[in-house]
This record gives structure tokens, sequence and C-alpha cells, in this order.
């Protein structure tokens, strides 16, 4: 295929697809008119977009109201029900479904998870890296599975329609929420341990048991995720497309999405990876070195390069309906079952 027709191919999908990034991370700080402007030229129609992690209740519902405010003045919809993808991009606007990768706003209280369902959140993560109330993270020195409140907040999030996403958790944990959960869940930015072994991928039983019960893996955009020293010598969408085809060829193609964790470009300061690190230096986005530039795969430095990801899949022999499925039909169907219609 000449390069003519592997862009034109691209390109015609990247459009006609209802295109999902099931991981965008930017804060508060980035939320302006050069961030919407990227995510436009992305092409992307729906994200779920992280919103609360080491937060307060006061301080979480503060900042969802004003993301909301945030949506509404840019152009972009707040997501609550699965059809609001396709009604967004109908309008000519991005869903924006929020997501937390922590529990720490609930302040142990799961009448909380009420509240903040009707302010609009529609995904969770029950621990981000280490121990919670629910679970144990992917950090944690010794892994065990849901605590009692854990298999309660299970259970109130398939109530609500809230998503669970098992990323940062650890593997017991996961484990157990993909067999108690009765809707399907999500892995929404990780790689393959199998590929490469970081406490941040998922170990193929895992993926098994994500995908037994209709549910996903979403592939991030972290060269410590997707290459054996890949902080030391960066990453390509190649080894982007090693860890989907991984997923494709052990589960099959329903049940692999592009989950990014790009936040706007501007977030990756030298002052910001420095704490990050420190805090959590078992997480591989970040060397000992420090260095940006090795981060993220070439051709995915920040999330107005999504449509990369399109091409990459094409040039890979990937067909069109498979496509389709990766880059959006996959996220909106496990969407479809864990969410409620408004």
């Amino acid at each position: 295929m000449t390069e003519s027709k592997i862009a034109a191919r691209a390109a015609r999908l990247q459009k006609d697809v209802l295109v999902w990034n099931a991981c965008e991370t930017t804060s508060l700080t980035y939320a302006d008119d050069i961030w919407v402007a990227k995510l436009r030229r992305s092409g992307v129609a729906a994200c779920i977009h992280t919103v609360g992690l080491d937060q307060s209740a006061k301080q979480a519902m503060a900042e969802m109201a004003r993301w909301r405010r945030l949506y509404e003045a840019n152009g972009m919809m707040l997501g609550r029900a699965p059809g609001d993808a396709a009604a967004a991009r109908a309008e000519g606007k991005i869903a924006m479904y929020m997501g937390w990768q922590d529990i720490l706003p609930l302040e142990g209280d799961l009448d909380l998870l009420d509240a903040f369902y009707d302010l609009g959140l529609r995904v969770l993560q029950p621990t981000y890296q280490y121990r919670t109330l629910a679970a144990d993270g992917c950090g944690e020195r010794v892994q065990s599975g849901l605590s009692r409140f854990g298999i309660k907040l299970v259970e109130r999030c398939n109530q609500l329609g809230i998503m669970l996403d098992v990323s940062h958790v650890g593997d017991a944990s996961s484990m157990e929420i993909a067999e108690c959960s009765r809707s399907p869940i999500m892995a929404t930015h990780v790689g393959a341990r199998a590929l490469v072994d970081t406490v941040r991928n998922k170990p193929d039983d895992l993926i098994r048991a994500i995908a037994a019960r209709g549910g996903a893996i979403g592939i991030a955009g972290k060269s410590g995720f997707l290459r054996r020293n890949g902080l030391e010598t960066g990453s390509t969408l190649d080894d982007y497309v090693d860890h989907v085809k991984h997923v494709c060829d052990m589960v099959g193609v329903d049940h692999v999405a592009i989950g990014t964790d790009v936040s706007d470009d501007r977030r990756y300061n030298h002052a910001f990876l420095e704490d990050f690190h420190r805090r959590f230096p078992e997480v591989a986005i970040i060397g000992d070195s420090l260095n940006i530039a090795m981060m993220h795969p070439v051709g995915l430095q920040n999330p107005s390069e999504l449509a990369n990801i399109t091409d990459a899949l094409v040039r890979r022999g990937f067909n069109d309906g498979d496509v389709a499925k990766i880059i959006g039909d996959n996220v909106q169907r496990v969407l479809n079952a864990a969410l409620r219609p408004q």
C-alpha cells in the first residue's frame, strides 16, 4: 500500500469512527484554548477524563464543578450516558466523561458516591498505586484482594452505573474486581506485562479475566510501559502497536482500546516530574534522568497526535473493522454495558 493510500485510509477511519481516548489526564492548570485545540486536531469524539485523585471531598466537588463549566464554555459536553458521545459529535462537540483515579474524595463514605455521580462521575479507580480502604494498588509491597469496603464499593458502582477502572490497582485486587463486578471493567491505561515487566502493566491472566467478562484493555502511551529500557531509549508507535497486537492475539480484537494517558505536554515540566518520581518511583513514566523527551512514543507527544495511532494500526495490517474497534468501538461497547441510560 502506498503512503498516500495509507494516509487516506487512516484519515477516513479517524473521521468515520467515534474515536475514544479512554484516558485523558490534562489538569485544570492547562484547561485552556490551547488544550482544546489539540483535542480537536486529534479527531477524538470522546474521552474518559481524569478529574479526581488525591483530593478531599470538598476539593473534588469544587474541581468537578469547574470542569463542568469549562466543558460548556469550550465546545465540549459532559458525558453522562453511553449515547452522549455520539450526541456530542453530532453537535460538533467532544464528550468528556469524568473519572477518578483514586477514592480519597469519598473520605470513607459510600453515600458520597451518589452525590459525585450526580455531578458527573462515571469512571472510578479504587486506588492509585498504594493501599486504600478498598484495595491494594500495584505499587504496594504486599498485594492482597478487596476489603469488605471494596466489595461494597464495587456493588455500589454497579448499581449507580459507574465503570470500574483497574489501571493502578494491584493484581489480586484487580482480579477480584473483574470477578465480582456485574458490569464489564477496563484497565484504561496500561500495557502488557508479558512484553515489559513493570507493575503498571497487566499480566496475561488478568487480561484474560477482564476480557472474559466483556471488558477491555486500554494501551497507554508511556515509553516505560511499551519498551524495555524505554525510559532510556524512548519508544515508537510500533512499540505501542506491539502491545495492542499482544492483547488481540490473546483475547481478541474486541478487548483492546486506546487510553493514551498523555496530558497536555505543558504539564510535563521538570518540577512536576521530579515530584512525581519522588512520590511514585515504581511507576515507569520517567527515569532518574528526568528526560522528558523519552516519556512518550515518537508521534504521541501531546493530545493532538492521537490520530497517529490509527495510522500505525493501518501500517501494521489491521483491517478497517478491527481498527474501528480499537480506536473507539470497544470503549463504547463497555460503557454501553457499564453506564446507565439517562
